[in-house]
């Protein structure tokens, strides 16, 4: 039997498992119990008679977190909110097309423990990571009905949903977050939703405003400037993982709010994943927690995908669920991370990618034993030239850039290194119409002279000289910068396009995303290691002993 054939009789068999599996789960005497005080709640609610008055005002206190004792639990209160009066589409495991595709919302218990510990994040005011695999309802859960609820039962409230597609956003379908916030508000009744609340003048592009109180929930696109702006009560962050700006994205948010929630499947060891091993509140939704997968549903999607599919999606790896990797060789048997320091009596070598509303970033290095010591990295976006400037010379000019005390500290520690052989991108070469003077002018002028040759445009010629630097082997000096060098050397990878319904990956040339410009910084500096002892020319130091360390005073934050 060939693999085709298999294919389609498992699938039969696996859409006709489920169909039982379900049926028995729905037939459960806890979930018609559950579905009972369902109905008995809403009957209470919607009757004219006198004596449920008190029913309808004692559950609102009741959606409200409202306890016996007159104290509130605000996770208690979503939680009863979402099994009393939550409704949500059929997902792909409901087979059965007689079925209604609107099914009432009854939380797992992973569900209802993710909210109460994204609860805690908000109401205490500290960064949340969520890890999950594919369809285990953290859209709906955590991002839909946890916002609607906040919005719905408290004031002073500001949520900002993002994610790293505007389709994602808000797309007007039911497929986008503000598409199911809109189907989760038009399913309560009408007792529950704010006074005068209007549909179509309160429900925007992006927006959902709630008049009476200001209450606002937002939403937005991945860019590097991400959640900066007013303060917000939460700034929600979907599939960080897939995020090209993630890292600035997250750390401009920081400044608006004491809640930034991250959730994503793994996409390899990217700045998401970083995020994870830094100390932060985490919480797994993996896919055992949910009552209608078993390792027979497991083994089905293990036959019909990738293995990196499954790792990514199902098995919540961030080693093996990258595909395409641009360097897979960049691994643990040919990069040593440690603590390797700058040698004062070694040559210093410093790799460029220049950009601007972009990335530029910086490598600095040094030869050991035949091996290439990465002994510091920088990279910011949205600066010119001049900004980097001072993370070379050591100096830093008053008054005309800012720079954050972490900065300030790498600047002071650059001071006492030596001028080093620049090696970068060619187009450094081009005017910039601000000035009128090229990248390399401007370097120049500073005693910065940046070595190029016009080939060095060519990714195929890149890739096959920094493999083989890899293979020779590289040692890393283990910083915060460094660390995220690392991770973009791990996660450069080819595109994926799609053609007659197959993914494939394509690679000519690599992806651009938020790995491309340290990527690109390491094939320049690995060509002109390659060239040096030949057209490459030292520089020599252009500052007079002592001119160059004078110290002036600095600009920071």
């Amino acid at each position: 039997m060939d693999e085709s054939t298999k294919l389609k009789l498992w699938e039969k068999r696996e859409r006709e498992r489920k169909s039982t599996i379900l049926e028995e789960y729905t037939n459960s005497e806890d979930y018609r119990k559950r579905l009972e005080t369902r109905a008995k709640i809403f009957d209470a609610c919607v009757t004219d008679r006198k004596e449920y008055l008190l029913s309808r005002a004692r559950i609102l206190e009741l959606c409200k977190g409202i306890q016996e004792d007159g104290s509130y639990d605000n996770a208690e209160g979503i939680i009863f909110f979402i099994d009393n009066f939550g409704w949500s589409l059929a997902n792909k495991i409901v087979v059965d097309k007689d079925k209604s595709k609107h099914l009432p919302f009854l939380l797992f218990d992973i569900q209802k423990e993710a909210i109460t510990w994204l609860v805690d994040g908000i109401d205490n005011g500290h960064d949340c990571f969520l890890e999950k695999s594919r369809d285990m309802g953290a859209s709906w859960v955590l991002f839909v009905y946890v916002s609607l609820w906040y919005w719905l039962f408290k004031d002073g409230i500001n949520i900002l949903l993002g994610s790293y597609k505007e389709m994602l956003v808000d797309d007007g379908t039911i497929d986008s977050l503000f598409g199911k916030l809109e189907y989760a508000l038009g399913s309560l009744p009408k007792w529950l939703l704010p006074k005068n609340f209007n549909m179509a003048k309160d429900r925007t592009m992006k927006k959902l405003i709630r008049r009476e109180n200001g209450n606002v929930i937002t939403g937005d696109t991945m860019n590097p400037n991400f959640g900066r702006g007013s303060r917000k009560t939460a700034i929600f962050f979907d599939e960080l993982g897939f995020w090209d700006y993630a890292k600035s994205a997250w750390e401009s948010s920081g400044e608006s709010t004491n809640c930034r929630f991250a959730n994503s499947t793994p996409n390899g060891m990217n700045f998401y994943g970083m995020l994870r091993e830094t100390g932060i509140s985490k919480f797994t939704m993996h896919w055992k927690g949910h009552p209608l997968k078993d390792q027979d549903w497991y083994e089905y999607e293990c036959f019909r995908n990738t293995p990196e599919s499954v790792a990514q999606e199902i098995d919540i790896s961030y080693t093996k669920s990258l595909e395409g990797k641009v360097y897979p060789d960049w691994n643990e048997i040919n990069v040593e991370q440690g603590q390797f320091k700058y040698d004062s009596n070694a040559p210093l070598y410093v790799g460029w990618d220049f950009g601007n509303t972009d990335d530029t970033a910086i490598i600095w290095a040094q030869p050991y034993r035949g091996k290439l010591r990465i002994i510091d990295t920088y990279a910011n976006h949205g600066k010119i030239i001049d900004f980097y400037i001072p993370f070379i010379t050591g100096v830093t000019d008053s008054g005309i850039h800012k720079y954050t005390s972490r900065d300030l500290e790498k600047i002071e520690e650059h001071k006492y290194w030596k001028q080093g052989v620049h090696f970068g991108d060619p187009a450094g070469r081009f005017v910039n119409n601000v000035v009128d003077k090229t990248v390399f002018d401007v370097l120049k002028d500073n005693g910065i002279h940046v070595n190029f040759q016009d080939d060095w445009k060519h990714f195929k010629i890149r890739k096959e000289v920094t493999r083989q630097l890899i293979l020779d082997g590289i040692q890393i000096n283990m910083n915060d910068d460094t660390k995220w060098f690392n991770n973009c050397m791990l996660n450069a990878a080819y595109p994926k396009v799609k053609r007659e319904g197959i993914e494939f990956t394509v690679s000519d040339k690599p992806r651009h995303d938020s790995t491309s410009h340290f990527r690109s910084a390491m094939e320049y500096l690995a060509l002109g290691l390659k060239g040096k002892s030949h057209n490459i020319r030292q520089v020599r130091d252009k500052f007079v002993k002592g001119e160059r360390f004078k110290k002036r005073r600095v600009v920071g934050y």
